[in-house]
């Protein structure tokens, strides 16, 4: 192959040209100190598209596993839908998890089926957050300060049955939240209650969800955890 020279290329010219017809670099490199080699380096390396790879023989294994891979990925998640479910609603968000210190926002995309609520991360290959509609009992938005710019947050709040709280956020939560309500409506339950704008709070033991007055004068039903406040004074001795 002769080299040409273009006086006019620029850097993408470049980048296509290495994609398409691919750069093949070998090199052999010696560190000596005071005539003395040391360290030795033997440099392989190709860069070029994956056409160019796959025309070439490389990486073909590679190519060949990621893609079956993806395919059963892909087949794996249709066949995740129970008889008679139909998805209505995609949309990327997150669910709040704790476990008495660890406490951090779990991120995927949900999936509103005609039974379930699902938070599904793609890259795992597992679900997040689960529940049934029928499992449904209120929701409520609230506003949230986020920490360390006190930028506030909208969140729907999910009342479980059991009285389980659960933090969920997504993209455009208003849209979320009508949806939500339209598929426990057309999956023949009481579309769920709207829960009085309460402030709420997590439990500081286990980090469950709860309001905050009831934390305060009840403590947690989940770890017994109970509020200094309502802890009794001991008076001193005179």
């Amino acid at each position: 192959m002769t080299p040409k020279r273009e006086p006019h290329a620029t850097l993408v010219d470049l980048l296509d040209r290495v994609l398409d017809k691919g750069l093949v670099i070998q090199a052999d490199l010696i560190v000596s100190v005071a005539g003395i080699p040391l360290i030795g380096v033997n440099l392989r390396a190709a860069l070029a598209g994956m056409e160019t790879m796959l025309k070439y023989g490389i990486m073909q294994a590679w190519d060949e596993k990621t893609r079956g891979w993806e395919q059963e990925n892909r087949q794996k998640k249709k066949e995740d839908l129970i008889a008679g479910e139909e998805l209505h609603l995609k949309m990327p968000g997150a669910c709040h998890f704790s476990e008495g210190l660890y406490k951090t926002w779990r991120y995927g995309h949900f999936y509103l089926t005609s039974h379930r609520l699902i938070l599904y991360h793609k890259d795992f290959a597992g679900i997040l957050f689960e529940t049934s509609l029928h499992e449904i009992q209120g929701l409520a938005l609230s506003d949230a300060e986020t920490s360390p710019l006190k930028n506030r947050r909208r969140e729907l709040h999910l009342l479980l049955k059991g009285n389980r709280w659960h933090r969920l956020t997504v993209r455009h939560i208003e849209e979320f939240k009508n949806s939500l309500e339209t598929a426990i409506s057309h999956a023949g339950h009481p579309v769920a209650a709207q829960l009085p704008a309460e402030e709420r709070e997590t439990c500081p033991r286990c980090g469950r969800l709860d309001l905050l007055q009831t934390l305060l004068e009840n403590g947690c039903t989940q770890c017994g955890w109970t509020s200094p406040l309502k802890t009794p004074k001991i008076e001193a001795l005179i």
